[in-house]
């Protein structure tokens, strides 16, 4: 009975790290739109732009987490894959289509290379 309890408490931790993950993309992808709208940078910028919010939105959601210090890269590669997948679906709705390929491979690949990176120093660097 306690090991289901202490499952499901990893199981929601890593919902709110990921639903928080996401909550940060998307206000950061409405900032970067009106940046975009009020200025005149190219098209150039958005993909790289991305790539950052998509990192730092990651990066968040993987400190909280590592605030025990252990499993750092199991659960920032978990939490990339849950990132990856929650967004592909939101903005896929707000786009109105759902668009499966190699992007979205690439994207899980992104995400989840980037967790476990964020996951291996956050919980090293606590340690320090």
């Amino acid at each position: 009975m306690e090991q289901t309890n202490s499952k499901k408490t990893t199981i929601i931790t890593f919902i709110k790290a990921g639903v928080l993950s996401v909550i940060i993309a998307l206000v950061l992808v409405l900032l970067f739109a009106f940046i975009l709208k009020w200025t005149n940078l190219g098209d150039n910028f958005i993909m790289p732009i991305n790539l950052v919010i998509k990192a730092i939105s990651i990066c968040v959601g993987t400190i909280l987490l590592c605030k025990n210090g252990q499993g750092g890269l199991i659960k920032g590669l978990i939490l990339g894959v849950i990132f990856a997948l929650l967004s592909f679906l939101i903005f896929s709705v707000l786009n109105g289509s759902f668009n499966f390929g190699l992007g979205l491979l690439v994207d899980i690949l992104f995400c989840s290379v980037s967790g476990a990176i964020v996951g291996i120093l956050a919980v090293n660097l606590k340690k320090a």
